[in-house]
């Protein structure tokens, strides 16, 4: 990686919002949280796609949560096909940390020719960093 930034912040203080406002140039995605549901957005195309919700349609149960494993896999492979450019990759916590959600693109991102912006809540930071950026 050229760089590497953490936002980091509670749930519900800025962090998304201060990434939007200081790196809205940047590749990548941000999560939105709408109705009790966690929506992924695209950064380049704006689209917007379910991620997270507590309706049992989704394929993968997590922690109460059902998470939209093609999201997922679609934005790793995006993220993955990324190079000499600048990304960020929002809300990054212990989904990834227990091996799903962004942890495909995190685990090869330190080799990848990026700079790298990532938000984590505080309580996460520690296990984030242990796991992809030791």
């Amino acid at each position: 990686m050229k760089s590497f930034k953490i936002v980091t912040g509670e749930r519900g203080e800025g962090k998304t919002t201060y990434i939007l406002s200081h790196f809205s140039h940047y590749k990548g995605y941000v999560t939105v949280h709408r109705n009790d549901e966690y929506l992924l957005k695209d950064l380049e195309t704006k689209e917007e796609t379910l991620l997270l919700s507590h309706n049992s349609f989704l394929s993968e149960a997590w922690k109460g949560w059902y998470i939209n494993s093609d999201a997922f896999n679609k934005a790793n492979e995006k993220l993955l096909s990324f190079s000499n450019t600048e990304v960020i990759v929002d809300e990054v916590g212990m989904l990834e940390v227990e091996e799903r959600g962004f942890a495909t693109f995190l685990k090869k991102a330190p080799f990848m020719d990026i700079d790298l912006v990532i938000s984590v809540r505080r309580e996460f930071i520690k296990d984030v960093r242990n796991k992809f950026f030791p």
